[in-house]
């Protein structure tokens, strides 16, 4: 599991998390967004993280 730490103070700013072996997709569906604010949901889930090897 990681932790991510203010690099400041060392405080955790996240609790533990699970990484995941790539970056998900994002849906091009129009439909798939929020009707109001037009965003797309998010692509990973809570609780994880992605490094995404080409940034």
């Amino acid at each position: 599991m990681t932790v991510f730490l203010c690099s400041k103070c060392g405080t955790a700013i996240t609790p533990e998390l699970t990484e995941l072996a790539a970056v998900p997709d994002v849906s091009d569906d129009e439909r798939d967004r929020d009707k109001e604010t037009r965003r797309a949901p998010s692509t990973v889930q809570q609780g994880h993280y992605a490094i995404d090897p080409e940034p």
